[in-house]
């Protein structure tokens, strides 16, 4: 049985961080229940580098997860006109050996009809 999913966390910028800053936390093993209550999935994110399909995306996620001790963030814009979005945001992350790394995000993206997301296309500008 499929679960039914109907989220509004991208309705405004302050349920959009909260909702993206969760992504980080949480046990690895529950990544894929996690990120279902915020991508559809059929879910595509599109990086500087790479595009991966929703279980590529749990796996990257779950890693992270694993080996991430601390991340924060903070949107700075949100724009959101229909399905459509758009956010910059500022991130921090502790690597395993205690380093910061600083990083700015701009991320456009769609909203599905269930107000998950369907797909996003970021970029990535480190600051350190």
């Amino acid at each position: 049985m499929t679960a039914l999913y109907k989220t509004n966390f991208a309705a405004n910028k302050v349920t959009y961080e909260a909702a993206i800053a969760s992504l980080f936390s949480g046990k690895p093993e529950d990544t894929e229940t996690d990120l279902l209550k915020h991508f559809t999935p059929t879910f595509t994110q599109q990086d500087d580098s790479v595009t991966r399909d929703f279980p590529a995306f749990v796996a990257h996620i779950r890693h992270l997860r694993e080996i991430l001790p601390a991340v924060s963030l903070t949107v700075t814009q949100f724009l959101r006109d229909g399905a459509q979005l758009a956010e910059r945001h500022s991130s921090s992350t502790t690597g395993p050996d205690g380093s910061v790394r600083r990083a700015e995000t701009f991320q456009f993206a769609e909203v599905a009809e269930d107000g998950r997301l369907a797909w996003i296309v970021e970029t990535v500008r480190r600051i350190d």
